[in-house]
């Protein structure tokens, strides 16, 4: 079950929390970034950084933000992994946090605010199970950072406007909280141990239809992670996303399918159809009228949650945007067939 509109209801008293941070020689994002984690204005909660055997000089940032933060807590993964990913490092830092409220975000990332972690806690208010946040990336110049922008901001729209329609089917990892209950419920991470990605999306496609699930979208609820620099790195990401994207449960996977194919269906088909029809302006009126629609809708979701672009990257960030799925889809497809996985 999820809420049709963010819930405004907020806690009398904010509960203790535990915010979980999985760190693989992240000595330089945890130098610059975790100080914004570690001041929250938040009356009492935990940071718990999961160490997977780093190599740099990650456990002497954590030991003099220590000397600093009494509420940063290392724990050192030490156990033999049969995980792909980080899904049993961010198990074991389940294991040791001592609240139900779990709030999970990365080493490369910041909140926006000094009150992000009130305003995600406050998702659970209601007595939902599963707060979705809003992750986007640091803006940069050049014409990559603007498309992984649109991109970004296009996904989000998507699973934000997916939730608010009760069908939730990702959340980003940067930025997601939840109950441990709910965690211990569906099995935690142990059923796609075998998928690189997923310790996210594929987490909610294991819950029930009637968890409730709330929306956090506010700027000040955010957090912003260091972008890719290149669109190859950044292409690279997507296709694990993709391949955990087609182990979504079957309703998901339907719904999100029949999307992609029918938009990708319909930009195709425009072409012939302005060729055969003898109703041009008639035909033209239409698609003006469906590209206002979608236009609106989209820039409706970015100006609430923060994305920034112009007018035409905007008119076609669909296009962009599922243009780059489905190109992913195709990658994955074809490198899963000869064996490259």
């Amino acid at each position: 079950m999820v809420n049709h509109l963010p819930s405004r209801d907020k806690f009398s008293q904010l509960p203790f929390v535990s915010v979980i941070i999985c760190a693989k020689n992240e000595q330089d994002n945890l130098s610059q970034f975790l100080e914004f984690v570690l001041s929250q204005k938040y009356p009492d909660f935990e940071v718990l950084v999961v160490d997977d055997n780093s190599t740099d000089d990650s456990l002497t940032v954590l030991k003099e933000f220590q000397k600093k933060y009494s509420q940063l807590k290392v724990v050192a993964f030490q156990e033999e992994k049969s995980s792909f990913g980080k899904k049993q490092v961010l198990e074991c830092g389940i294991k040791h946090a001592k609240s139900d409220y779990l709030i999970m975000t990365d080493a490369d990332c910041k909140p926006l605010s000094a009150f992000w972690l009130v305003g995600m806690v406050n998702g659970f208010a209601d007595g939902s199970e599963l707060v979705l946040g809003v992750s986007l990336y640091s803006k940069l110049k050049g014409a990559v950072n603007s498309i992984i922008q649109i991109d970004t901001g296009f996904i989000a729209a998507n699973y934000l406007s997916m939730a608010v329609s009760g069908f939730p089917y990702m959340s980003v990892g940067r930025n997601v909280a939840y109950k441990r209950s709910l965690f211990e419920k569906v099995g935690g991470f142990k059923s796609h141990y075998h998928i690189p990605s997923g310790d996210d999306d594929l987490l909610i496609n294991q819950m029930s239809k009637r968890t409730k699930v709330n929306l956090v979208y506010n700027k000040g609820a955010q957090t912003e992670s260091v972008p890719k620099l290149s669109f190859q790195s950044y292409f690279s990401q997507k296709i694990r996303h993709v391949l955990a994207g087609m182990k979504y449960n079957k309703r998901n996977l339907l719904t999100l399918s029949l999307y992609y194919s029918f938009t990708t269906l319909w930009y195709l088909l425009i072409p012939f159809i302005i060729y055969h029809t003898d109703e041009l302006l008639l035909m033209s009126i239409f698609m003006i009228i469906k590209k206002v629609a979608m236009y609106s809708f989209i820039q409706r979701i970015f100006l609430k949650i923060g994305v920034r672009s112009i007018l035409i990257t905007t008119i076609f960030s669909d296009i962009l945007s599922i243009g780059i799925h489905n190109y992913a889809v195709i990658r994955t497809i074809s490198k899963s067939k000869v064996g490259k996985w």
